[in-house]
């Protein structure tokens, strides 16, 4: 079966767990949803739907969850890291100042030590060193504070690379 696509973008989306869309949409959207299961995120930064519910053809936008979608800002605050507090500007001011940032190894050591809570915290539903690794990327191609650039999707990992049990996404 191929992954159901956005309905105003078309763009391919990674499945969430219900975690995801109850830690973060708005008590409202949580009230009017029908199911909590099944949602996609969409990944493109200029559609303003975060997450859609193919079956039931729900859709969650931008402005109904309890946080910023980062890679869906084009102005500061631009969260990249939702587990740990880093916003793009932080990881752009790090490269611009030093040329590098040594933030994305403790964000990855915090990892390891188990500390992340990303299906909890993060709109994408996965962790977040992708685009990370992104921002700072552009960053340094930029040595000054970068625009709010489009993301990649991030892959079907948990935290710092380790596979999630394919049982937990409903397969």
């Amino acid at each position: 079966m191929s992954t159901p696509l956005c309905p105003v973008c078309q763009a391919k989306g990674r499945r969430l767990k219900p975690l995801t869309v109850t830690s973060l949409a708005r008590s409202e959207v949580l009230a009017r949803l029908t199911v909590r299961e099944g949602f996609h995120y969409c990944p493109t930064a200029d559609c303003a739907v975060v997450w859609y519910q193919p079956e039931t053809g729900e859709v969650v936008d931008k402005s109904e969850l309890k946080v910023r979608v980062g890679m869906k800002e084009t102005v500061d605050p631009r969260p990249i890291c939702y587990c740990f507090g880093h916003d793009a500007a932080e990881f752009e001011a790090d490269v611009s100042r030093q040329g590098h940032s040594d933030i994305p190894a403790e964000i990855a050591g915090k990892c390891k030590q188990g500390l992340d809570r990303c299906e909890e915290k993060n709109p994408q539903g996965a962790c977040c060193l992708g685009n990370v690794n992104q921002v700072v990327q552009a960053a340094k191609g930029k040595r000054a504070p970068a625009p709010a650039q489009p993301f990649a999707q991030v892959a079907d990992t948990a935290c710092c690379g380790v596979e999630e049990n394919e049982a937990d996404d409903g397969k």
